[in-house]
């Protein structure tokens, strides 16, 4: 027996209150169809419900609200565009809302803003549920559809989003603070741990995993922060920016685990680690007990005092490069434990030194995803099209509004074609209840009070159903369907084969969205990670090879973003210890282009080099670990050669070593033997499903 827990109980009532409240006020102000009004409030409150299994943050509902009102009202524009062009000429109406759905997919694929997204979504099947429901009823009606659809829509935004309000609001904001105490505070105590001794890969790759966990957790929250509260509002571009450094603090730590191995090889190499090791525990363990804690000024490491002719090369090189990653390690938790300390007090000084400038963010998009789902939404809407045009089928608008819906909203989802199957029983559950409901129930009422309780029932239902992962689909489809063919401004209409014919519509509408995902499947996890490699190995190249280089915040960003998809994908603690390493490998590269200028006489033969490395990545699909150990030697053997140049930095010959550290790890041969499993498994598996839109 399924438990309901209080929270779900609030959430059916906040659901079962705005509904009644649009209900009353649409047909109060005699509205084109009060039943859009309570769709609104559903999908509102409940398809957030779905990802995050209970009551979402008032965030989210703001930020859903905003972007359903605006993709509402420009997708009714564009509804109305199409019909005073193409409503007397059905053929080319398939082709342009066909193509305003595919580009819509497309845009929705590539935004990495999940609002920006939304809003195109809802502009993308808005458009043809206007569009359509005035072919449908008649083109003469098409401004009182659009009309009637964006003011009832924003009335159900309204009503739905004052009762998250008023009715025990949630703020996930106000979780943020702990999000990033917890966050330092877990990277102070991996650093700790590195410091401390050697451990096991697996155990590293566990606890790095654990780390980046904390991290999104973070990144979740922040989002939320612009849209809940005001009181950290001028927080937002160092938020923003941590956002980025966050990244920067979880590379660095990964790279100071690989220093340390390093150093610890070396004879004397524990002498120097036992001095970092002494100026930075205070600070670190302050910050692993109390991440909230008063900032002291930034603590620099001090500069090795030693001996050249005793101490070898190779311990000064390697002690010099932990030195700079353990400062960066230092750094970036100190800027974070600022941030932290000014959101417990907007009033203090410090607010003043955070930044001000949110910093720019560029995505790495997959515009082999965003074509294929916009050839997939393209080639269905057409082909249903044709078959309600030249079939004359006069309820087939209800099939293609459906279809429309279910390719648009499960794009992105990790198995669509299984998401819009548990959609269809809960169309087939809407339509019987729908009916009941039609026929035998509101014929025998009287009055609003009763109307309401009728509507309620069937609310709460689908309500406490949503945030039970194996019941959502069904409670969600249900009341889209429901809400769909309920007509309660003819609630009084006897006229079953209207009512069965628009219900065997937006049944076979499902079907044919589940058959759409289902012949026209996305590519495999495999096949992404496999494109997004070949992007990373050209971007590595090229940064290898060309003489500018890149703005580092952009840089970041975009690693960021490639880096998310990588472990999105991936999912094993070795895939997101791997993308981390790439993640450091590209980083590392960038440094050593930076000081190219401190390479002196060495300098042009040191980038022929690396853009001979460069050409090597790209002209290959595997990464055999013999070749990388082969670079690496490479590496070692120029470090070894510059050891004895004592014109040239300690810190340019630290970059190469790592830069050598960091390829014997064999980067990305993990993550390229995952992209061959799924690969193979997806074309021996014939019914497999399991491919990301």
């Amino acid at each position: 027996m399924i438990r309901i827990s209080a929270d779900h109980w609030l959430l059916a009532l906040r659901t079962v209150l705005a509904v009644w409240l649009a209900l009353f006020l649409s047909m109060r102000l005699d509205l084109y169809q009060p039943a859009w009004a309570i769709l609104a409030v559903m999908i509102v409150t409940l398809q957030p419900v779905m990802f995050t299994g209970g009551t979402p943050p008032i965030g989210i509902i703001i930020g859903r609200s905003l972007a359903r009102l605006f993709g509402t009202l420009f997708g009714a524009i564009v509804g109305l565009v199409l019909i005073a062009l193409f409503g007397q000429q059905p053929m080319l109406y398939l082709l342009f809302a066909g193509a305003w759905l595919a580009f819509c997919m497309y845009w929705v694929i590539l935004e990495p803003d999940e609002y920006i997204g939304y809003v195109m979504m809802l502009s993308g099947y808005t458009s043809t549920l206007v569009s359509l429901t005035a072919i449908g009823t008649g083109i003469e009606d098409i401004w009182s559809v659009a009309q009637g659809r964006f003011s009832e829509t924003a009335l159900g935004i309204g009503c739905g989003l004052l009762m998250h309000v008023v009715i025990a609001p949630r703020y996930g904001s106000h979780a943020l603070p702990s999000a990033l105490s917890q966050f330092l505070s877990r990277a102070a105590t991996e650093t700790l741990a590195t410091l401390a001794e050697p451990r096991a890969r697996d155990d590293r790759d566990a606890q790095l995993k654990t780390l980046f966990q904390h991290y999104q957790q973070f990144e979740t929250l922040r989002g939320l922060t612009r849209l809940e509260t005001r009181r950290l509002s001028h927080f937002i571009p160092a938020l923003d920016r941590f956002a980025s450094d966050g990244l920067a603090l979880i590379t660095a730590v990964r790279e100071l685990e690989t220093a340390l191995d390093y150093l610890r090889d070396c004879e004397d190499g524990e002498r120097w680690l036992a001095e970092l090791s002494r100026q930075a525990q205070p600070l670190l363990t302050a910050i692993e007990a109390e991440p909230e804690g008063k900032p002291t000024e930034r603590l620099l490491l001090a500069d090795f005092e030693w001996d050249e002719a005793t101490v070898e090369p190779r311990t000064r090189t390697r002690a010099e490069l932990v030195r700079q990653r353990l400062g960066e390690v230092l750094g970036l938790l100190q800027h974070g434990r600022r941030l932290r300390n000014a959101l417990n007090d907007p009033t203090s000084s410090k607010v003043k030194t955070l930044p001000r400038e949110r910093r720019s963010r560029a995505a790495h998009n997959e515009h082999f995803v965003a074509r294929f789902n916009a050839f997939r939404v393209f080639i269905a809407f057409e082909l249903l099209g044709q078959v309600w045009v030249h079939g004359g089928w006069h309820s087939g608008y209800l099939a293609m509004m459906l279809l429309s819906v279910f390719t648009m909203l499960f794009a992105k989802a990790p198995n669509p074609a299984a998401i819009v199957y548990q959609f269809l029983w809960g169309s087939i559950a809407a339509v019987i209840l729908g009916g009941v409901l039609l026929f035998l129930v509101l014929p025998v009422i009287n009055g609003f009070p009763l109307l309401a309780i009728a509507i309620g029932i069937p609310v709460a239902i689908g309500t406490l159903m949503t945030p039970h992962p194996r019941w959502s689909l069904m409670g969600m489809a249900g009341a889209i369907t429901m809400m769909t063919l309920l007509n309660l401004h003819s609630t009084y209409t006897f006229s079953p084969a209207s009512y069965i014919n628009g219900g065997l519509a937006s049944v076979i509408g499902t079907i044919c969205a589940m058959i759409t995902y289902s012949l026209l499947r996305q590519r495999s996890p495999g096949e992404r990670i496999a494109t997004l490699m070949a992007a990373y190995w050209r971007g590595l190249g090229r940064l290898l090879r060309e003489k500018s280089l890149p703005n580092r915040a952009r840089l970041e960003s975009r690693l960021y973003d490639r880096l998310g998809r990588l472990v999105a994908l991936g999912g094993s603690d070795r895939s997101v210890s791997e993308a981390i390493d790439l993640h450091a490998l590209a980083l590392c590269v960038w440094r050593i282009r930076r000081l190219r200028e401190a390479l002196g006489p060495h300098r042009a033969e040191i980038e022929a080099w690396l853009g001979d490395i460069g050409t090597r990545v790209v002209s290959r699909r595997h990464h055999d670990p013999a070749v990388w150990h082969e670079l690496a030697d490479e590496a070692i053997a120029w470090v070894e050669r510059l050891y004895h140049e004592t014109r040239l930095p300690i810190a340019s010959i630290g970059e190469i070593a790592m830069l050598g550290h960091l390829m014997r790890e064999a980067p990305g041969v993990v993550l390229e033997a995952r992209a061959d499993e799924e690969h193979d498994a997806s074309r021996a598996t014939t019914g497999d499903t399991r491919h990301a839109g």
